[in-house]
């Protein structure tokens, strides 16, 4: 029992927090504050979340007495370093954001970064401009380092370097039980595979060591295509990714620009495909490989170019403010020509009903298990899979319903490709964990729970069961 917190069964919560707040060097907003509203709203404004209390600790001696309140008044605490991967179901959970810690610091000659977990991609990006290295981001510069690694992360650089996670070096974390913790392959080796696409289940994490990569040179950027055009788009796509080699990766699919302030006045309100490029190596060589797309349909729209790791976001030109909104997402063993014109069917169909937008991500390269079919250490692994499909329908006109069977015509165009193995990172709200991965793995993921966290104070946005 931690002293100082009373424990009587009936009257525990209230008091819990009171001595908390009194004791924090950060914060605790609390329902019935004025800055409530703002301290509990996700990036998803979609999700309408309520938990006990906001807490934002300013130092490592906040995170361990938020641990020790949760553990003396019996309630849970999760962590949204920046609002994302929210979901309604925390109404007994303290909600911790951890934006004090925000140390950076790049160590060029071991290549290796140490990010606070306040950090966002787009902060850590900048910062390694100039050094000819980049880390394994994805296409969001709002997301936050910790967060995205914790739960998998498909990178643009997945397919030449591997999932996200399998960059984590060490991570410092409070577990669940309120210990301050170092966890390299040597301390804990089995609590570093937890932590290597897990999610947030096994202590408030305050900061990551990951590797980084040798990147002298990217070329990519957005091409955009008059939706007419879109099944022969995605097709010559996929011929290009079969054989492509590992430091080119494409995301592609169709958009419905909706009719926003924030969209440029030329694509607002009007529905194009779209093939998002990103290439470690010459723009030549890049320029090569985009050919045959390119000599079968002219773009409207070429932002194709050399680009510094800094400006990375600008790529797939994510939304830089939260939005509402749905979304689904499934790996698929495979995509055909007869896919590609289901899934074009489909998302035509579904626009009059809600849909904005639907993405093809090739996976393959550093992705897949090596020729002897190891994968690399991490929950996580690898993915045998050829495809990631994601799909998401903006919530911008609240006179209008749109539900989760907006996604029906695609889920009906995959039919009998989809295959239960997906980082965390891209679970859609409508999947458990049985979704991403194996059983055997699910059960050890407990077991260690069990270990660092035996009363079961972390919450995590995709629970165990």
């Amino acid at each position: 029992m931690t002293k100082g917190i009373p424990m009587s069964n009936s009257t525990r919560l209230q008091p819990a927090l009171d001595y908390l707040a009194a004791d924090l060097h950060g914060s605790l907003v609390r329902p019935g504050d004025p800055d409530w509203d703002t301290a509990r709203r996700p990036w998803n404004r979609s999700v309408d979340q309520h938990p006990l209390a906001v807490a934002t600790p300013r130092d490592v001696h906040d995170v361990t007495r938020i641990l020790a309140a949760a553990r003396a008044g019996g309630f849970g605490v999760t962590v949204q370093p920046r609002g994302h991967g929210a979901t309604n179901d925390c109404s007994d959970c303290i909600l911790v954001r951890t934006s004090a810690f925000d140390e950076i610091t790049i160590d060029n000659a071991h290549r290796v970064a140490r990010v606070g977990s306040g950090i966002s991609w787009g902060t850590l990006l900048a910062r390694l401009e100039g050094t000819g290295l980049i880390a394994l981001a994805g296409s969001s510069p709002d997301v936050s380092v910790t967060g995205y690694l914790l739960s998998g992360g498909h990178s643009w650089f997945s397919r030449w370097q591997g999932l996200a996670a399998h960059s984590i070096r060490a991570v410092e974390l409070v577990d669940g039980r309120g210990d301050v913790c170092r966890v390299t392959p040597e301390s804990n080796p089995e609590l570093l595979w937890a932590l290597r696409g897990g999610g947030g289940l096994f202590g408030v994490v305050t900061l990551l060591e990951i590797d980084l990569f040798e990147a002298p040179e990217l070329f990519g950027g957005r091409l955009v295509f008059d939706a007419g055009s879109a099944e022969v788009v995605l097709t010559q796509v996929a011929a290009i990714m079969a054989d492509a080699p590992n430091e080119l990766s494409i995301f592609a699919g169709l958009i419905n620009m909706p009719d926003i302030e924030m969209v440029p006045e030329p694509m607002r309100g009007n529905s194009f495909a779209t093939v998002d490029v990103v290439f470690v190596g010459s723009a030549a060589r890049g320029a090569e490989l985009l050919a045959p797309l390119l000599t079968s349909v002219v773009p409207l729209m070429d932002q194709t170019r050399v680009f510094p790791i800094s400006r990375l976001g600008e790529v797939s030109a994510d939304p830089d403010e939260p939005v509402p909104a749905l979304d689904w997402g499934a790996t698929l063993t495979e995509v055909t020509p007869d896919t590609i014109g289901a899934l074009v069917a489909g998302f035509r169909a579904a626009s009059s009903a809600g849909l904005t937008m639907l993405q093809l991500r090739p996976l393959g390269g550093a992705i897949r298990p090596d020729a002897r079919g190891n994968s690399p250490a991490g929950v996580v692994g690898s993915l045998s899979a050829e495809y990631i499909i994601f799909a998401a329908a903006l919530l911008m006109d609240p006179s209008r319903q749109v539900d989760d069977h907006v996604f029906d015509p695609l889920r009906a165009a995959t039919a009998g490709t989809t295959v239960p193995r997906s980082p965390l990172s891209l679970l859609s709200s409508s999947f458990t964990i049985a979704d991403a991965m194996a059983p055997e793995d699910i059960a050890h993921l407990a077991e260690i729970k069990r270990t660092v966290d035996p009363q079961g104070v972390m919450r995590s946005n995709v629970p165990l069961a």
